[in-house]
């Protein structure tokens, strides 16, 4: 089988911390092992994977994270798809390594959830069949790209992130590029362990989310902002006890105060039911409390985040960037600095 002809770029904050991809990456067969990896080291991800394609000489690049474990089959499965010249990325899920702690399973749940993500499950969770994707579908972790397409269109805009992936596949989406979602081409990648990291993920995720849309809004993007909506519903629960109206205004307060929690009544009860199936289905029992949960403080977080987007400014990382090519060097990998944009 002649081999793939792709890279991979990886990025990490520093050198020094094990990079758990790229084992993985050794283990492959033959006939799916890439032909170079690159890891590109500094503090702004976007910038670095810019840096790491122009370095590449393949005319296909593979984005993993430093903890994404390729599964078998995914590098065959996602580069089937550019056989079609019109195919500019392919991608699909990261699902939780199978010896996950029990948290980073009930995280998956949630976010593999309808009530945790709405539409954007598809990244956490083998869904369905092959199909033409849209930046809702596709994660950074686990993602090919057409090397000439990415660099033709500027890459990942190196003010923005996380969803600096979102915007640049919405670009491409809009100039008739053909974006693949394949939920055969998995990788496993860990969950947030502690409730902590989870709940700061959601703030940073909404917080990028708005980011995104103030650089490149679409239409496509007014579903996000149902979190917003939630936490201001949220916050005006409490006005009918603490505000005051006149006579003619009563009638209306006393419905506000019988009706206004039916809507998130209706939230809970659906954020019940997921848990109550997670449980099931995964048989961990205490899924059933956890779960609902999760979904409430992802969900409220993400919209303190939207508000935080929309409300700051979009800060400027640093543009440093050292690039390394990795070799495998006895049971060690080798790192050899090269220069950003050289062979």
């Amino acid at each position: 089988m002649k081999k793939p002809s792709y890279s991979v770029v990886i990025v990490i904050d520093r050198l020094d911390r094990p990079i758990g991809a790229l084992p993985a990456l050794q283990k492959m067969g033959a006939g799916e092992r890439t032909r170079e990896i690159f890891v590109c080291v500094g503090k702004n991800p976007s910038n670095q994977r810019n840096a790491g394609v122009k370095s590449c000489s393949t005319p296909l690049v593979y984005f993993l994270d430093d903890d994404s474990q390729v599964a078998e089959g995914t590098v065959t499965d996602l580069l089937s798809h550019f056989e079609d010249r019109r195919t500019a990325v392919a991608g699909g899920p990261n699902l939780v390594p199978p010896d996950a702690i029990s948290f980073e399973k009930t995280v998956n749940a949630v976010l593999a959830s309808w009530m945790g993500s709405f539409s954007v499950r598809f990244r956490y969770a083998s869904i369905g069949s092959v199909k033409e994707a849209t930046e809702k579908d596709l994660i950074l972790c686990n993602m090919m790209v057409r090397r000439d397409t990415f660099l033709s269109e500027g890459g990942f805009r190196t003010d923005l992130y996380p969803n600096e992936e979102n915007e640049f596949l919405n670009r491409l989406l809009h100039k008739g590029f053909r974006l693949v979602y394949d939920p055969r081409g998995a990788v496993f990648r860990s969950r947030r362990k502690s409730l902590g990291a989870f709940c700061w993920q959601a703030f940073r995720y909404g917080r990028g989310r708005a980011r995104q849309m103030k650089v490149y809004p679409c239409l496509s993007d007014i579903i996000h902002l149902a979190p917003l909506f939630f936490v201001l519903y949220l916050l005006s629960l409490p006005l009918p006890w603490v505000v005051t109206v006149g006579p003619a205004w009563q009638p209306f307060l006393s419905l506000l105060k019988s009706l206004g929690w039916i809507p998130l009544a209706l939230f809970l009860l659906g954020a019940v039911g997921t848990g109550i199936s997670a449980a099931s289905y995964h048989r961990r029992f205490m899924d059933a409390f956890k779960v609902p949960i999760l979904i409430f403080l992802r969900h409220s977080l993400y919209g303190l985040g939207l508000s935080a987007g929309f409300f700051t400014s979009i800060p400027q990382p640093p543009l440093e960037v050292q690039v390394y090519k990795v070799q495998k060097g006895g049971n060690k990998f080798k790192f050899i600095s090269v220069r950003a944009g050289k062979k």
